[in-house]
């Protein structure tokens, strides 16, 4: 998927989860063939959680990005999470109840736009099916954009509290050039 894409997708999620009041169903394991390792206890997860903006929309992510290979960088950022729930009611409903968006910098000579849909609250995402067509690494410099391949092996995972990471494995440009790196963040 290209990037114009990717960036509408995550608009669309972004504004559906500012302008919503609703609620959205507790996190399950594993519905609509996901792979997921829960891990929230049930007594940590509510029922139809409501999913309202913290006070001030203050809190953000803090994140790194690694890559090496074909591309070798580091990108430290934040991203406001202005207008959407805290961070703990965030990850177990994720962006707009349905979606987990790993945190991208507004500007950065890399980005990595990773999606997993369905999201079904905390826990380990590993299967491809979960975030296919949204995986995209991007050196904005020189316009290269890697790809997951047959080959790629990739993995999300998010904590209660809304932290987690990232990690890919064999993401490959046009001309078969690889790279391997993670994103790591704290929700804040």
């Amino acid at each position: 998927m290209r990037r114009s894409g990717l960036v509408l997708v995550g608009a669309a999620l972004l504004v559906a989860a500012c302008g919503s009041s609703a609620t959205s169903a507790p996190a399950t394991n594993g519905s609509n063939g996901a792979t997921a390792t829960n891990s929230a206890s049930s007594a940590g997860q509510v029922a139809n959680p409501t999913i309202a903006a913290v006070a001030g929309g203050s809190h953000e992510f803090s994140a790194t990005l690694t890559v090496s290979g074909a591309l070798t960088k580091t990108v430290n950022f934040t991203q406001g999470l202005a207008n959407l729930p805290p961070c703990a009611t965030l990850a177990k409903t994720g962006f707009a109840g349905a979606t987990w968006s790993i945190p991208l910098p507004n500007s950065a000579a890399e980005t990595l736009n990773w999606n997993v849909t369905p999201y079904n609250g905390p826990g380990t995402y590993s299967d491809a099916s979960t975030y296919e067509n949204s995986v995209e690494l991007t050196d904005q410099a020189s316009g290269t954009e890697y790809d997951p391949v047959d080959a790629s092996v990739m993995s999300v995972i998010v904590k209660v509290d809304g932290s987690g990471s990232a990690t890919f494995q064999n993401l490959e440009d046009t001309d078969g050039n690889a790279v391997n790196g993670s994103e790591t963040w704290t929700c804040s």
